[in-house]
């Protein structure tokens, strides 16, 4: 595995030779540049021998100092040693080749060791960081879970134990209630996979023209399902706008902010779906009249993991993996989010997305 990921760190082959052919050139400049202030042959090996020791250290394995080395001594013995622009092959030569190699192959090693042992450290506090986000994971999870799993328990034991005594209207309350917990158990189940889809790369993004206002108008419409009693405002141009994204991974992103606003605001309280377009990009807007956003989880809203979070897995269910899932969409599609606190109470949500063919200035 250590050895798979230090492969993965490798140059391409033209990249490697570009470095070379680079260092070696401006070597021969700068030695012919030397000679003629009037600088001595032993002083301009020097040059060589670091150009060298730069080309090992920067190109991968062993093959490209090696040549480097050899190179470099057939040129400073053409260019430099006498007769200048003719090979002389005196005594100095082969030591110097020896000398030019031993920087080499020492060189490439310890550049060798170098990369392994950073990509095993790098390895390493990736995995840690994997795990502290896997248990954050896992309560927030166990946490969410707690509630839909409770409800549902608790509808089936009363239709269990009085189901006699029920009157239809009253089965039939019950019996919504288990189903909007269902319901809330299949989104939060979508809402973990596309999350562990999109961290492991999987989720490739399908982008079609979408009508914008007919992505707002589902996600408001599923919303209200689950909370009857919310009051949502839309608003949006009057000019019919297309957009390129993937219909279904924005329908949760708003579905997500939109929840969010829902859950913490005062019941009845106003939350605002509002749509801006711009000269390169429109924009979405949701907010409410909440109690705002928590000082300590400001600066990590859209981590799926941060180092205080914690606290506020517990305290606020399921806000920190529904906002890193729409980050995650956001940034696929090539877009914005950002999160604050109004000036006069309430949180505020803004999502950017670009216009086909136009530049990003959000």
């Amino acid at each position: 595995m250590r050895l798979l990921r230090y492969m993965d760190t490798k140059k391409p082959v033209w990249q490697n030779w570009l470095i070379m052919a680079g260092i070696l050139a401006f070597a021969v400049m700068f030695t012919e540049l030397l000679f003629f202030l009037g600088l001595e042959s032993q002083n301009l090996i020097m040059v060589y021998i670091l150009s060298v020791l730069i080309i090992a250290r920067y190109t991968d394995g062993y093959f490209y100092g090696t040549l480097s080395a050899i190179a470099g001594t057939f040129i400073f013995d053409f260019l430099v040693t006498e007769p200048r622009m003719g090979f002389s092959f005196t005594i100095g030569f082969p030591i110097t080749l020896l000398i030019m190699l031993s920087v080499s192959v020492i060189s490439c090693a310890m550049t060798t060791r170098m990369k392994i042992f950073f990509a095993q450290r790098q390895s390493t506090w990736i995995d840690a960081e994997k795990e502290k986000m896997r248990g954050v994971l896992l309560r927030a999870i166990s946490h969410d879970l707690r509630t839909p799993l409770t409800g549902i328990l608790s509808a089936s034991s009363i239709i269990e134990e009085q189901a006699g005594a029920l009157d239809p209207s009253e089965i039939q309350n019950i019996a919504s209630d288990i189903k909007d917990n269902c319901e809330w158990l299949i989104r939060m189940v979508e809402n973990l996979l596309a999350i562990t889809r999109i961290s492991d790369g999987a989720v490739k993004v399908q982008k079609t023209m979408e009508v914008v206002e007919e992505i707002m108008a589902q996600s408001v419409s599923i919303v209200r399902k689950r909370f009857p009693d919310c009051c949502i405002h839309i608003k949006a141009p009057e000019e019919t706008l297309l957009l390129p994204m993937d219909a279904t991974l924005m329908t949760q992103v708003l579905i997500n902010l939109l929840e969010n606003a829902v859950k913490y605001s005062p019941p009845q309280s106003p939350v605002h779906l509002t749509l801006y377009r711009h000269d390169s990009f429109v924009q979405f807007e949701v907010s409410d009249q909440g109690e705002g956003i928590p000082d300590q989880i400001m600066n990590h809203l859209f981590e799926t993991y941060s180092p205080r979070q914690e606290q506020a897995v517990d305290s606020v269910s399921g806000v920190g993996i529904g906002l890193s899932i729409c980050k995650k969409i956001v940034d696929a599609h090539g877009g914005k989010i950002t999160g604050d606190n109004k000036p006069d109470g309430g949180s505020v949500f803004n999502v950017f997305l670009p216009l086909k063919g136009q530049k990003n200035e959000y």
